[in-house]
């Protein structure tokens, strides 16, 4: 029996007028007249292009990074750059809708919350200009933090930042919170000492974080792993080195169930140096992982294969000269949820990119020898608008490189160096096809003594895909760092609404 309404009309009303529109719109498509295939192709096809000419480019207005802790429970410095447009622009007038705000994460535990007392934020608001900000201290200093930087309006666009050393050197890259991230790097049979997990939750929601480790033993399997809890604004530190104990390679896949976390990896030597792996590329069946620099010892390169079939993974090096197989015709076949290193032949003259092509998807990274375990670049995605390595220092005998990698067409970057109180340098930088080209950068002309400067990498029209990282050597060939070069987008595309049958729903 159906009540009535005041007015005699029942609740079934609304529930037959939506009856009579879907029979409507039944009615006109039994009556459509029918077309082939090729013709529902191409209208397909034109549609996709009718929406792609729709989207409208419009500025990033908010961006979030998260910086882990530093060695010794501390940090030293913070590098953080925003390059609105052209780098040489003027700069957005300063005040709160162009400013980033820079605030601790302090640390929480996976069953309850912060357990240290915040700072007061610190707020950035030069755009186009390299800031270089001293952490603030905190009430409790025995206890990691990481910092959490929010930026708005004009900071947002082409933010990137860094954790670095005294002398503005960057140690590894400000991650952006993800739902899915994957590190690649060693275990402690080759050298992994200690392995730290940091999950930094810049949210208001708390996060759940799952972890998939892969080792060359295979899946490990530990209830630890999952359900792990991030409280909103805190930092959760992980040690993994207990599961990396007879593991020569190990991969970490941070996935969360719930909200989104940004994640590091930091792994210390027996000697107590601690290096950062740096986040790899998403599996796939086609990897690029630039930045390996010129070596006398051999560098090694870690894969991952996350599915349960076996993969086939051939290996081309991209040089100066062009490409050559360090492995020769030979692929490398590796089982499904393993792990695996492998060691690369010497790297003379010039660096070089490593592109990887797989049956299956996979991951990967590169270990360079050197100081403790030494350094890491990883599989990453072509640079799309423009990328930026904030912290490069200028004095103690340190010199930066950035390797250009285009493994198809020609390439055509714009580097410009950045830093404060000089007028910024810029040059142009041609790739050829199936290149790498390493171009020295250095502090532009003007820059105060021992102020480090910041490299903006802008691919120019016409260019093909260009993957890059900064390589920073102290002396003569001693490689301290690599910074990958990652996307610092200053616009996003808007796609157009379209009419959806929502709009009748009750």
């Amino acid at each position: 029996m159906t009540r009535a309404l005041p007015g005699g009309v029942g609740r079934f009303v609304p529930v037959a007028l939506v009856l009579v529109a879907l029979a409507a719109i039944g009615a006109v498509t039994l009556i459509k007249p029918a077309t082939s295939a090729t013709a529902t192709q191409a209208t397909t096809s034109k549609a996709i292009r009718s929406t792609a000419t729709l989207i409208r480019q419009v500025p990033i207005s908010t961006a979030i990074r998260a910086c882990p802790p530093g060695a010794d429970a501390g940090q030293s410095r913070i590098a953080a750059f925003a390059a609105t447009a052209a780098p040489a622009g003027p700069a957005a007038p300063a005040g709160p809708a162009n400013s980033a705000v820079l605030t601790p994460l302090p640390t929480g535990s996976t069953h309850g919350a912060a357990q240290t007392t915040p700072a007061n934020p610190a707020s950035i608001t030069a755009v186009n200009t390299l800031s270089l900000i001293s952490v603030p201290a905190t009430t409790n200093v025995t206890k990691q933090q990481g910092w959490s930087i929010v930026a708005q309006g004009a900071m947002a666009q082409g933010l990137e930042a860094e954790v670095a050393d005294a002398s503005g050197q960057a140690s590894v890259r400000c991650a952006e919170p993800n739902a899915d991230t994957w590190f690649v790097g060693p275990g402690q049979q080759d050298g992994a000492a200690q392995i730290q997990l940091d999950l930094m939750n810049v949210d208001s929601l708390a996060a759940t974080v799952n972890l998939n480790v892969i080792t060359d033993a295979g899946a490990v399997q530990s209830a630890e792993d999952s359900g792990i809890n991030v409280p909103p604004h805190t930092l959760v530190t992980e040690s993994l080195s207990s599961q990396a104990g007879g593991a020569s390679v190990m991969a970490i896949e941070v996935h969360t169930s719930t909200g989104r976390v940004a994640a590091n990896v930091a792994e210390g030597s027996s000697h107590g140096q601690t290096s950062w792996l740096p986040s790899a590329a998403p599996p796939s069946t086609g990897l690029v992982i630039p930045g390996v620099p010129p070596s006398g010892t051999a560098a090694s390169l870690f894969l991952v294969v996350p599915g349960n079939t076996a993969a086939k993974v051939s290996v081309v090096a991209i040089t100066a000269q062009g490409h050559y197989q360090p492995f020769g015709s030979q692929s490398i076949d590796l089982p499904g949820q393993s792990a695996s290193a492998v060691q690369l032949t010497p790297i003379g003259g010039a660096g070089a990119a490593l592109e990887l092509s797989s049956n299956v998807p996979v991951t990967a990274a590169v270990l360079v020898p050197g100081t403790g375990l030494g350094t890491f670049t990883a599989a990453t995605a072509p640079i799309a608008q423009q990328a930026v390595i904030a912290g490069n220092p200028t004095t103690g005998g340190f010199a930066a490189s950035v390797a250009l990698s285009a493994p198809g067409v020609a390439g055509q970057v714009r580097l410009t160096e950045v830093a404060e109180g000089a007028q910024p340098a810029t040059q142009t930088v041609a790739i050829p096809p199936g290149r790498t080209l390493a171009e020295s950068v250095k502090a532009p002309p003007g820059t105060r003594g021992g102020a480090p400067f910041a490299v903006v990498i802008t691919p120019l029209g016409g260019s093909g895909p260009v993957y890059a990282a900064r390589i920073e050597t102290h002396g003569q060939t001693a490689v301290v760092s690599i910074v990958p070069a990652v996307s610092a987008l200053i616009t996003t595309g808007l796609p157009p609404v379209r009419a959806s049958y929502t709009a009748i729903s009750p």
